[in-house]
C-alpha cells in the first residue's frame, strides 16, 4: 500500500504542497499581525523569511518541472534551507522555555535603525540570535506557541524535500 502512495505522490506534487503550505503560514502569521495584533519579534520576522525563500524556491521547481537529478538539486536546497528553519526555530522556542530573569538584553531599538547602524553580518547575527521580544509568548495558536508550530512546519518541509530526494520513478523504456 505503500509502494502506491510513493507511486502516487510525485516530486512536482510534493513542491506544489510545500509551495501551499509556506505561503499559508505567511499568510497566517501576517493575517494574525494585522487582524490580531501579534507584533513578530526578529526571530519570527527570520522565520517569516526562511519560509519565503522555501516557498520560492519550490514555486520555481514546480514550474521548473526537472527530472532526475535536477530535483535532486531542489530537495537538497530545500532541505538544507529547511533545517537551518528547523534551528532558528527551535532557538526561539528555548529562548521561550527561559525564565525571564535569563533573557537576552534588548537591543533597544527598532530593527529598521538597528540595520542602518550596524553592518550587515552584525544586524544577521543580532537577529538570528534574538532579543528580549523573542523570549515572551505573545500569541498562541491550538494552545501551542508561534515558534513551535513553526518549527514543526519546518520538520514536515524537511521531510517533504527528504522525500524528494529519495524518491525512485520507475524508468520509461524509449522504444
Amino acid at each position: 500500500m505503500l509502494t502506491n502512495l510513493f507511486r502516487i505522490i510525485s516530486p512536482r506534487l510534493t513542491f506544489a504542497l510545500i509551495f501551499i503550505f509556506c505561503a499559508s503560514s505567511i499568510g497566517y502569521a501576517f493575517y494574525s499581525q494585522i487582524y490580531n495584533g501579534a507584533q513578530p519579534c526578529p526571530l519570527c520576522i527570520a522565520q517569516r523569511i526562511i519560509y519565503g525563500f522555501l516557498g520560492l524556491l519550490s514555486l520555481i521547481a514546480l514550474i521548473n518541472n526537472c527530472k532526475g537529478f535536477g530535483n535532486r538539486i531542489y530537495g537538497i536546497l530545500l532541505l538544507a534551507i529547511a533545517l537551518f528553519g528547523v534551528k532558528t526555530a527551535y532557538h526561539h522556542v528555548w529562548l521561550q522555555s527561559l525564565p525571564p530573569d535569563q533573557w537576552p538584553a534588548s537591543c533597544g531599538m527598532p530593527l529598521d535603525i538597528l540595520f542602518k547602524k550596524i553592518p550587515l553580518s552584525g544586524f544577521i547575527n543580532t537577529i538570528l540570535s534574538g532579543t528580549a521580544e523573542c523570549a515572551m509568548v505573545n500569541w498562541k495558536v491550538f494552545g501551542f506557541s508561534g515558534p513551535l508550530l513553526s518549527m514543526w512546519g519546518y520538520v514536515l518541509v524537511a521531510v517533504g524535500a527528504f522525500y524528494v530526494l529519495i524518491q525512485r520513478r520507475p524508468k520509461q523504456r524509449l522504444y
